[in-house]
């Protein structure tokens, strides 16, 4: 769902005070969007909470198996996964 689509659904929210529940597989887009997540794990809650608490590298390798870093959205500050390639290694990032 790209940045105009999530537009109106935002507007529900955050105008009109409604409850707007989303599926969505993409970390990032998830983490900028919404201000509570549910991260399942083989049909069981893994975690839940707030993007900014939830969202760590332990728990992105634990629940998705992707070695990453997690660092603040340069625009929202909201978490962003980068994956990590196995062919460079990581570099540690601080904001």
């Amino acid at each position: 769902m790209t940045e105009h689509a999530h537009r109106p659904v935002t507007d529900l929210n955050r105008r009109d005070g409604r409850t707007v529940v989303m599926v969505l597989h993409d970390l990032n887009q998830a983490c900028r969007y919404a201000d509570h997540l549910v991260v399942m794990r083989d049909g069981r809650i893994a975690a839940e909470g707030d993007p900014c608490a939830v969202v760590t590298a332990e728990l992105v390798t634990e629940v998705f198996g992707l070695d990453c870093q997690v660092v603040p959205d340069p625009v929202t500050g909201t978490p962003m996964v980068i994956p990590l390639s196995r062919h460079h290694p990581a570099r540690t990032v601080t904001a």
